[in-house]
């Protein structure tokens, strides 16, 4: 199987540490990709500046990823802030030449041979991703909607408008946003593929047409850090249900890995 993931790599700049860390939502997702399909062939396609390639380079070889990585005028950064709880919040989000990224002829062949295409959609890059997920593949697109969270019902439907290219839908909410899911429950019924709602620690909820699927949280000792914990479970998740194509099945799977990941400090 041959997985492309397509996007952000970026500089996580922890508050209170001196050096940032690896990171972006398809950073981490190919990371954890390359644990969850052993045997697959794992490729990450983006941008980075001449800050930042040695490092994300070395990281991507020693994980046995193949990569493509366009250079660009500077990395993307972001800051974050973790509170009492593990509870991550970001802030002084820079794209860096993220947007200004031209996909090549060779990514863009990587893209149309590969067997899953994942990719994010987040209002900072959201025209890059426009680009991104109208490019032709053989394979079925995988969107990660990212976090949804405090998004006005009556603009849920333009944040989504793209959901016809994609076989699968990832949103992020908190659990107690009942509107936005009850909203996004709704679209799903209309969607001839998966949507898939991850809840903190309400678990995850999967809707196929009228078949709907619930995973509760698997309970932890104590969260430490919540940042990349929807990338992995994204990342799991995929694995089981392409192995079973048993969604009930990947819920658990992706919500036990989501589990292990925010017990530590850092996102992959």
């Amino acid at each position: 199987m041959k997985i492309v993931a397509a996007g952000e790599c970026c500089l996580d700049h922890y508050e209170g540490e001196p050096e940032p860390r690896l990171g972006g939502i398809t950073f981490n997702f190919a990371m954890h990709a390359a644990r969850a399909f052993p045997d697959a062939e794992i490729h990450l396609l983006s941008t980075v500046g001449e800050d930042a390639r040695t490092a994300f380079t070395a990281r991507l070889d020693a994980a046995g990823i193949r990569h493509d990585l366009t250079p660009a005028d500077s990395t993307p950064s972001i800051g974050i802030r973790l509170d009492d709880h593990g509870e991550r919040r970001f802030f002084d989000y820079d794209p860096g030449g993220l947007l200004d990224w031209q996909v090549s002829e060779s990514q863009c062949e990587t893209i149309r041979s590969s067997d899953l295409v994942v990719l994010t959609r987040y209002q900072e890059i959201a025209p890059l991703f426009q680009r991104l997920v109208r490019l032709p593949t053989e394979g079925r697109r995988i969107v990660d909607f990212a976090d949804a969270s405090g998004t006005p019902v009556s603009d849920l439907d333009a944040l989504i408008e793209d959901r016809g290219f994609a076989d699968v839908c990832i949103f992020g909410l908190s659990p107690s946003e009942h509107a936005l899911r009850d909203h996004l429950h709704s679209i799903a019924r209309d969607h001839s593929g998966l949507f898939v709602i991850t809840l903190a620690s309400g678990g995850a909820v999967a809707i196929q047409q009228e078949q709907i699927y619930h995973q509760p949280a698997f309970p932890v000792a104590q969260v430490i850090d919540t940042t990349g914990a929807g990338d992995c479970f994204a990342a799991h998740f995929l694995s089981r249900w392409c192995a079973s194509d048993d969604v009930a099945d990947a819920l658990a799977a992706g919500c036990l890995a989501a589990s292990q990941i925010i017990q530590h400090r850092g996102a992959s």
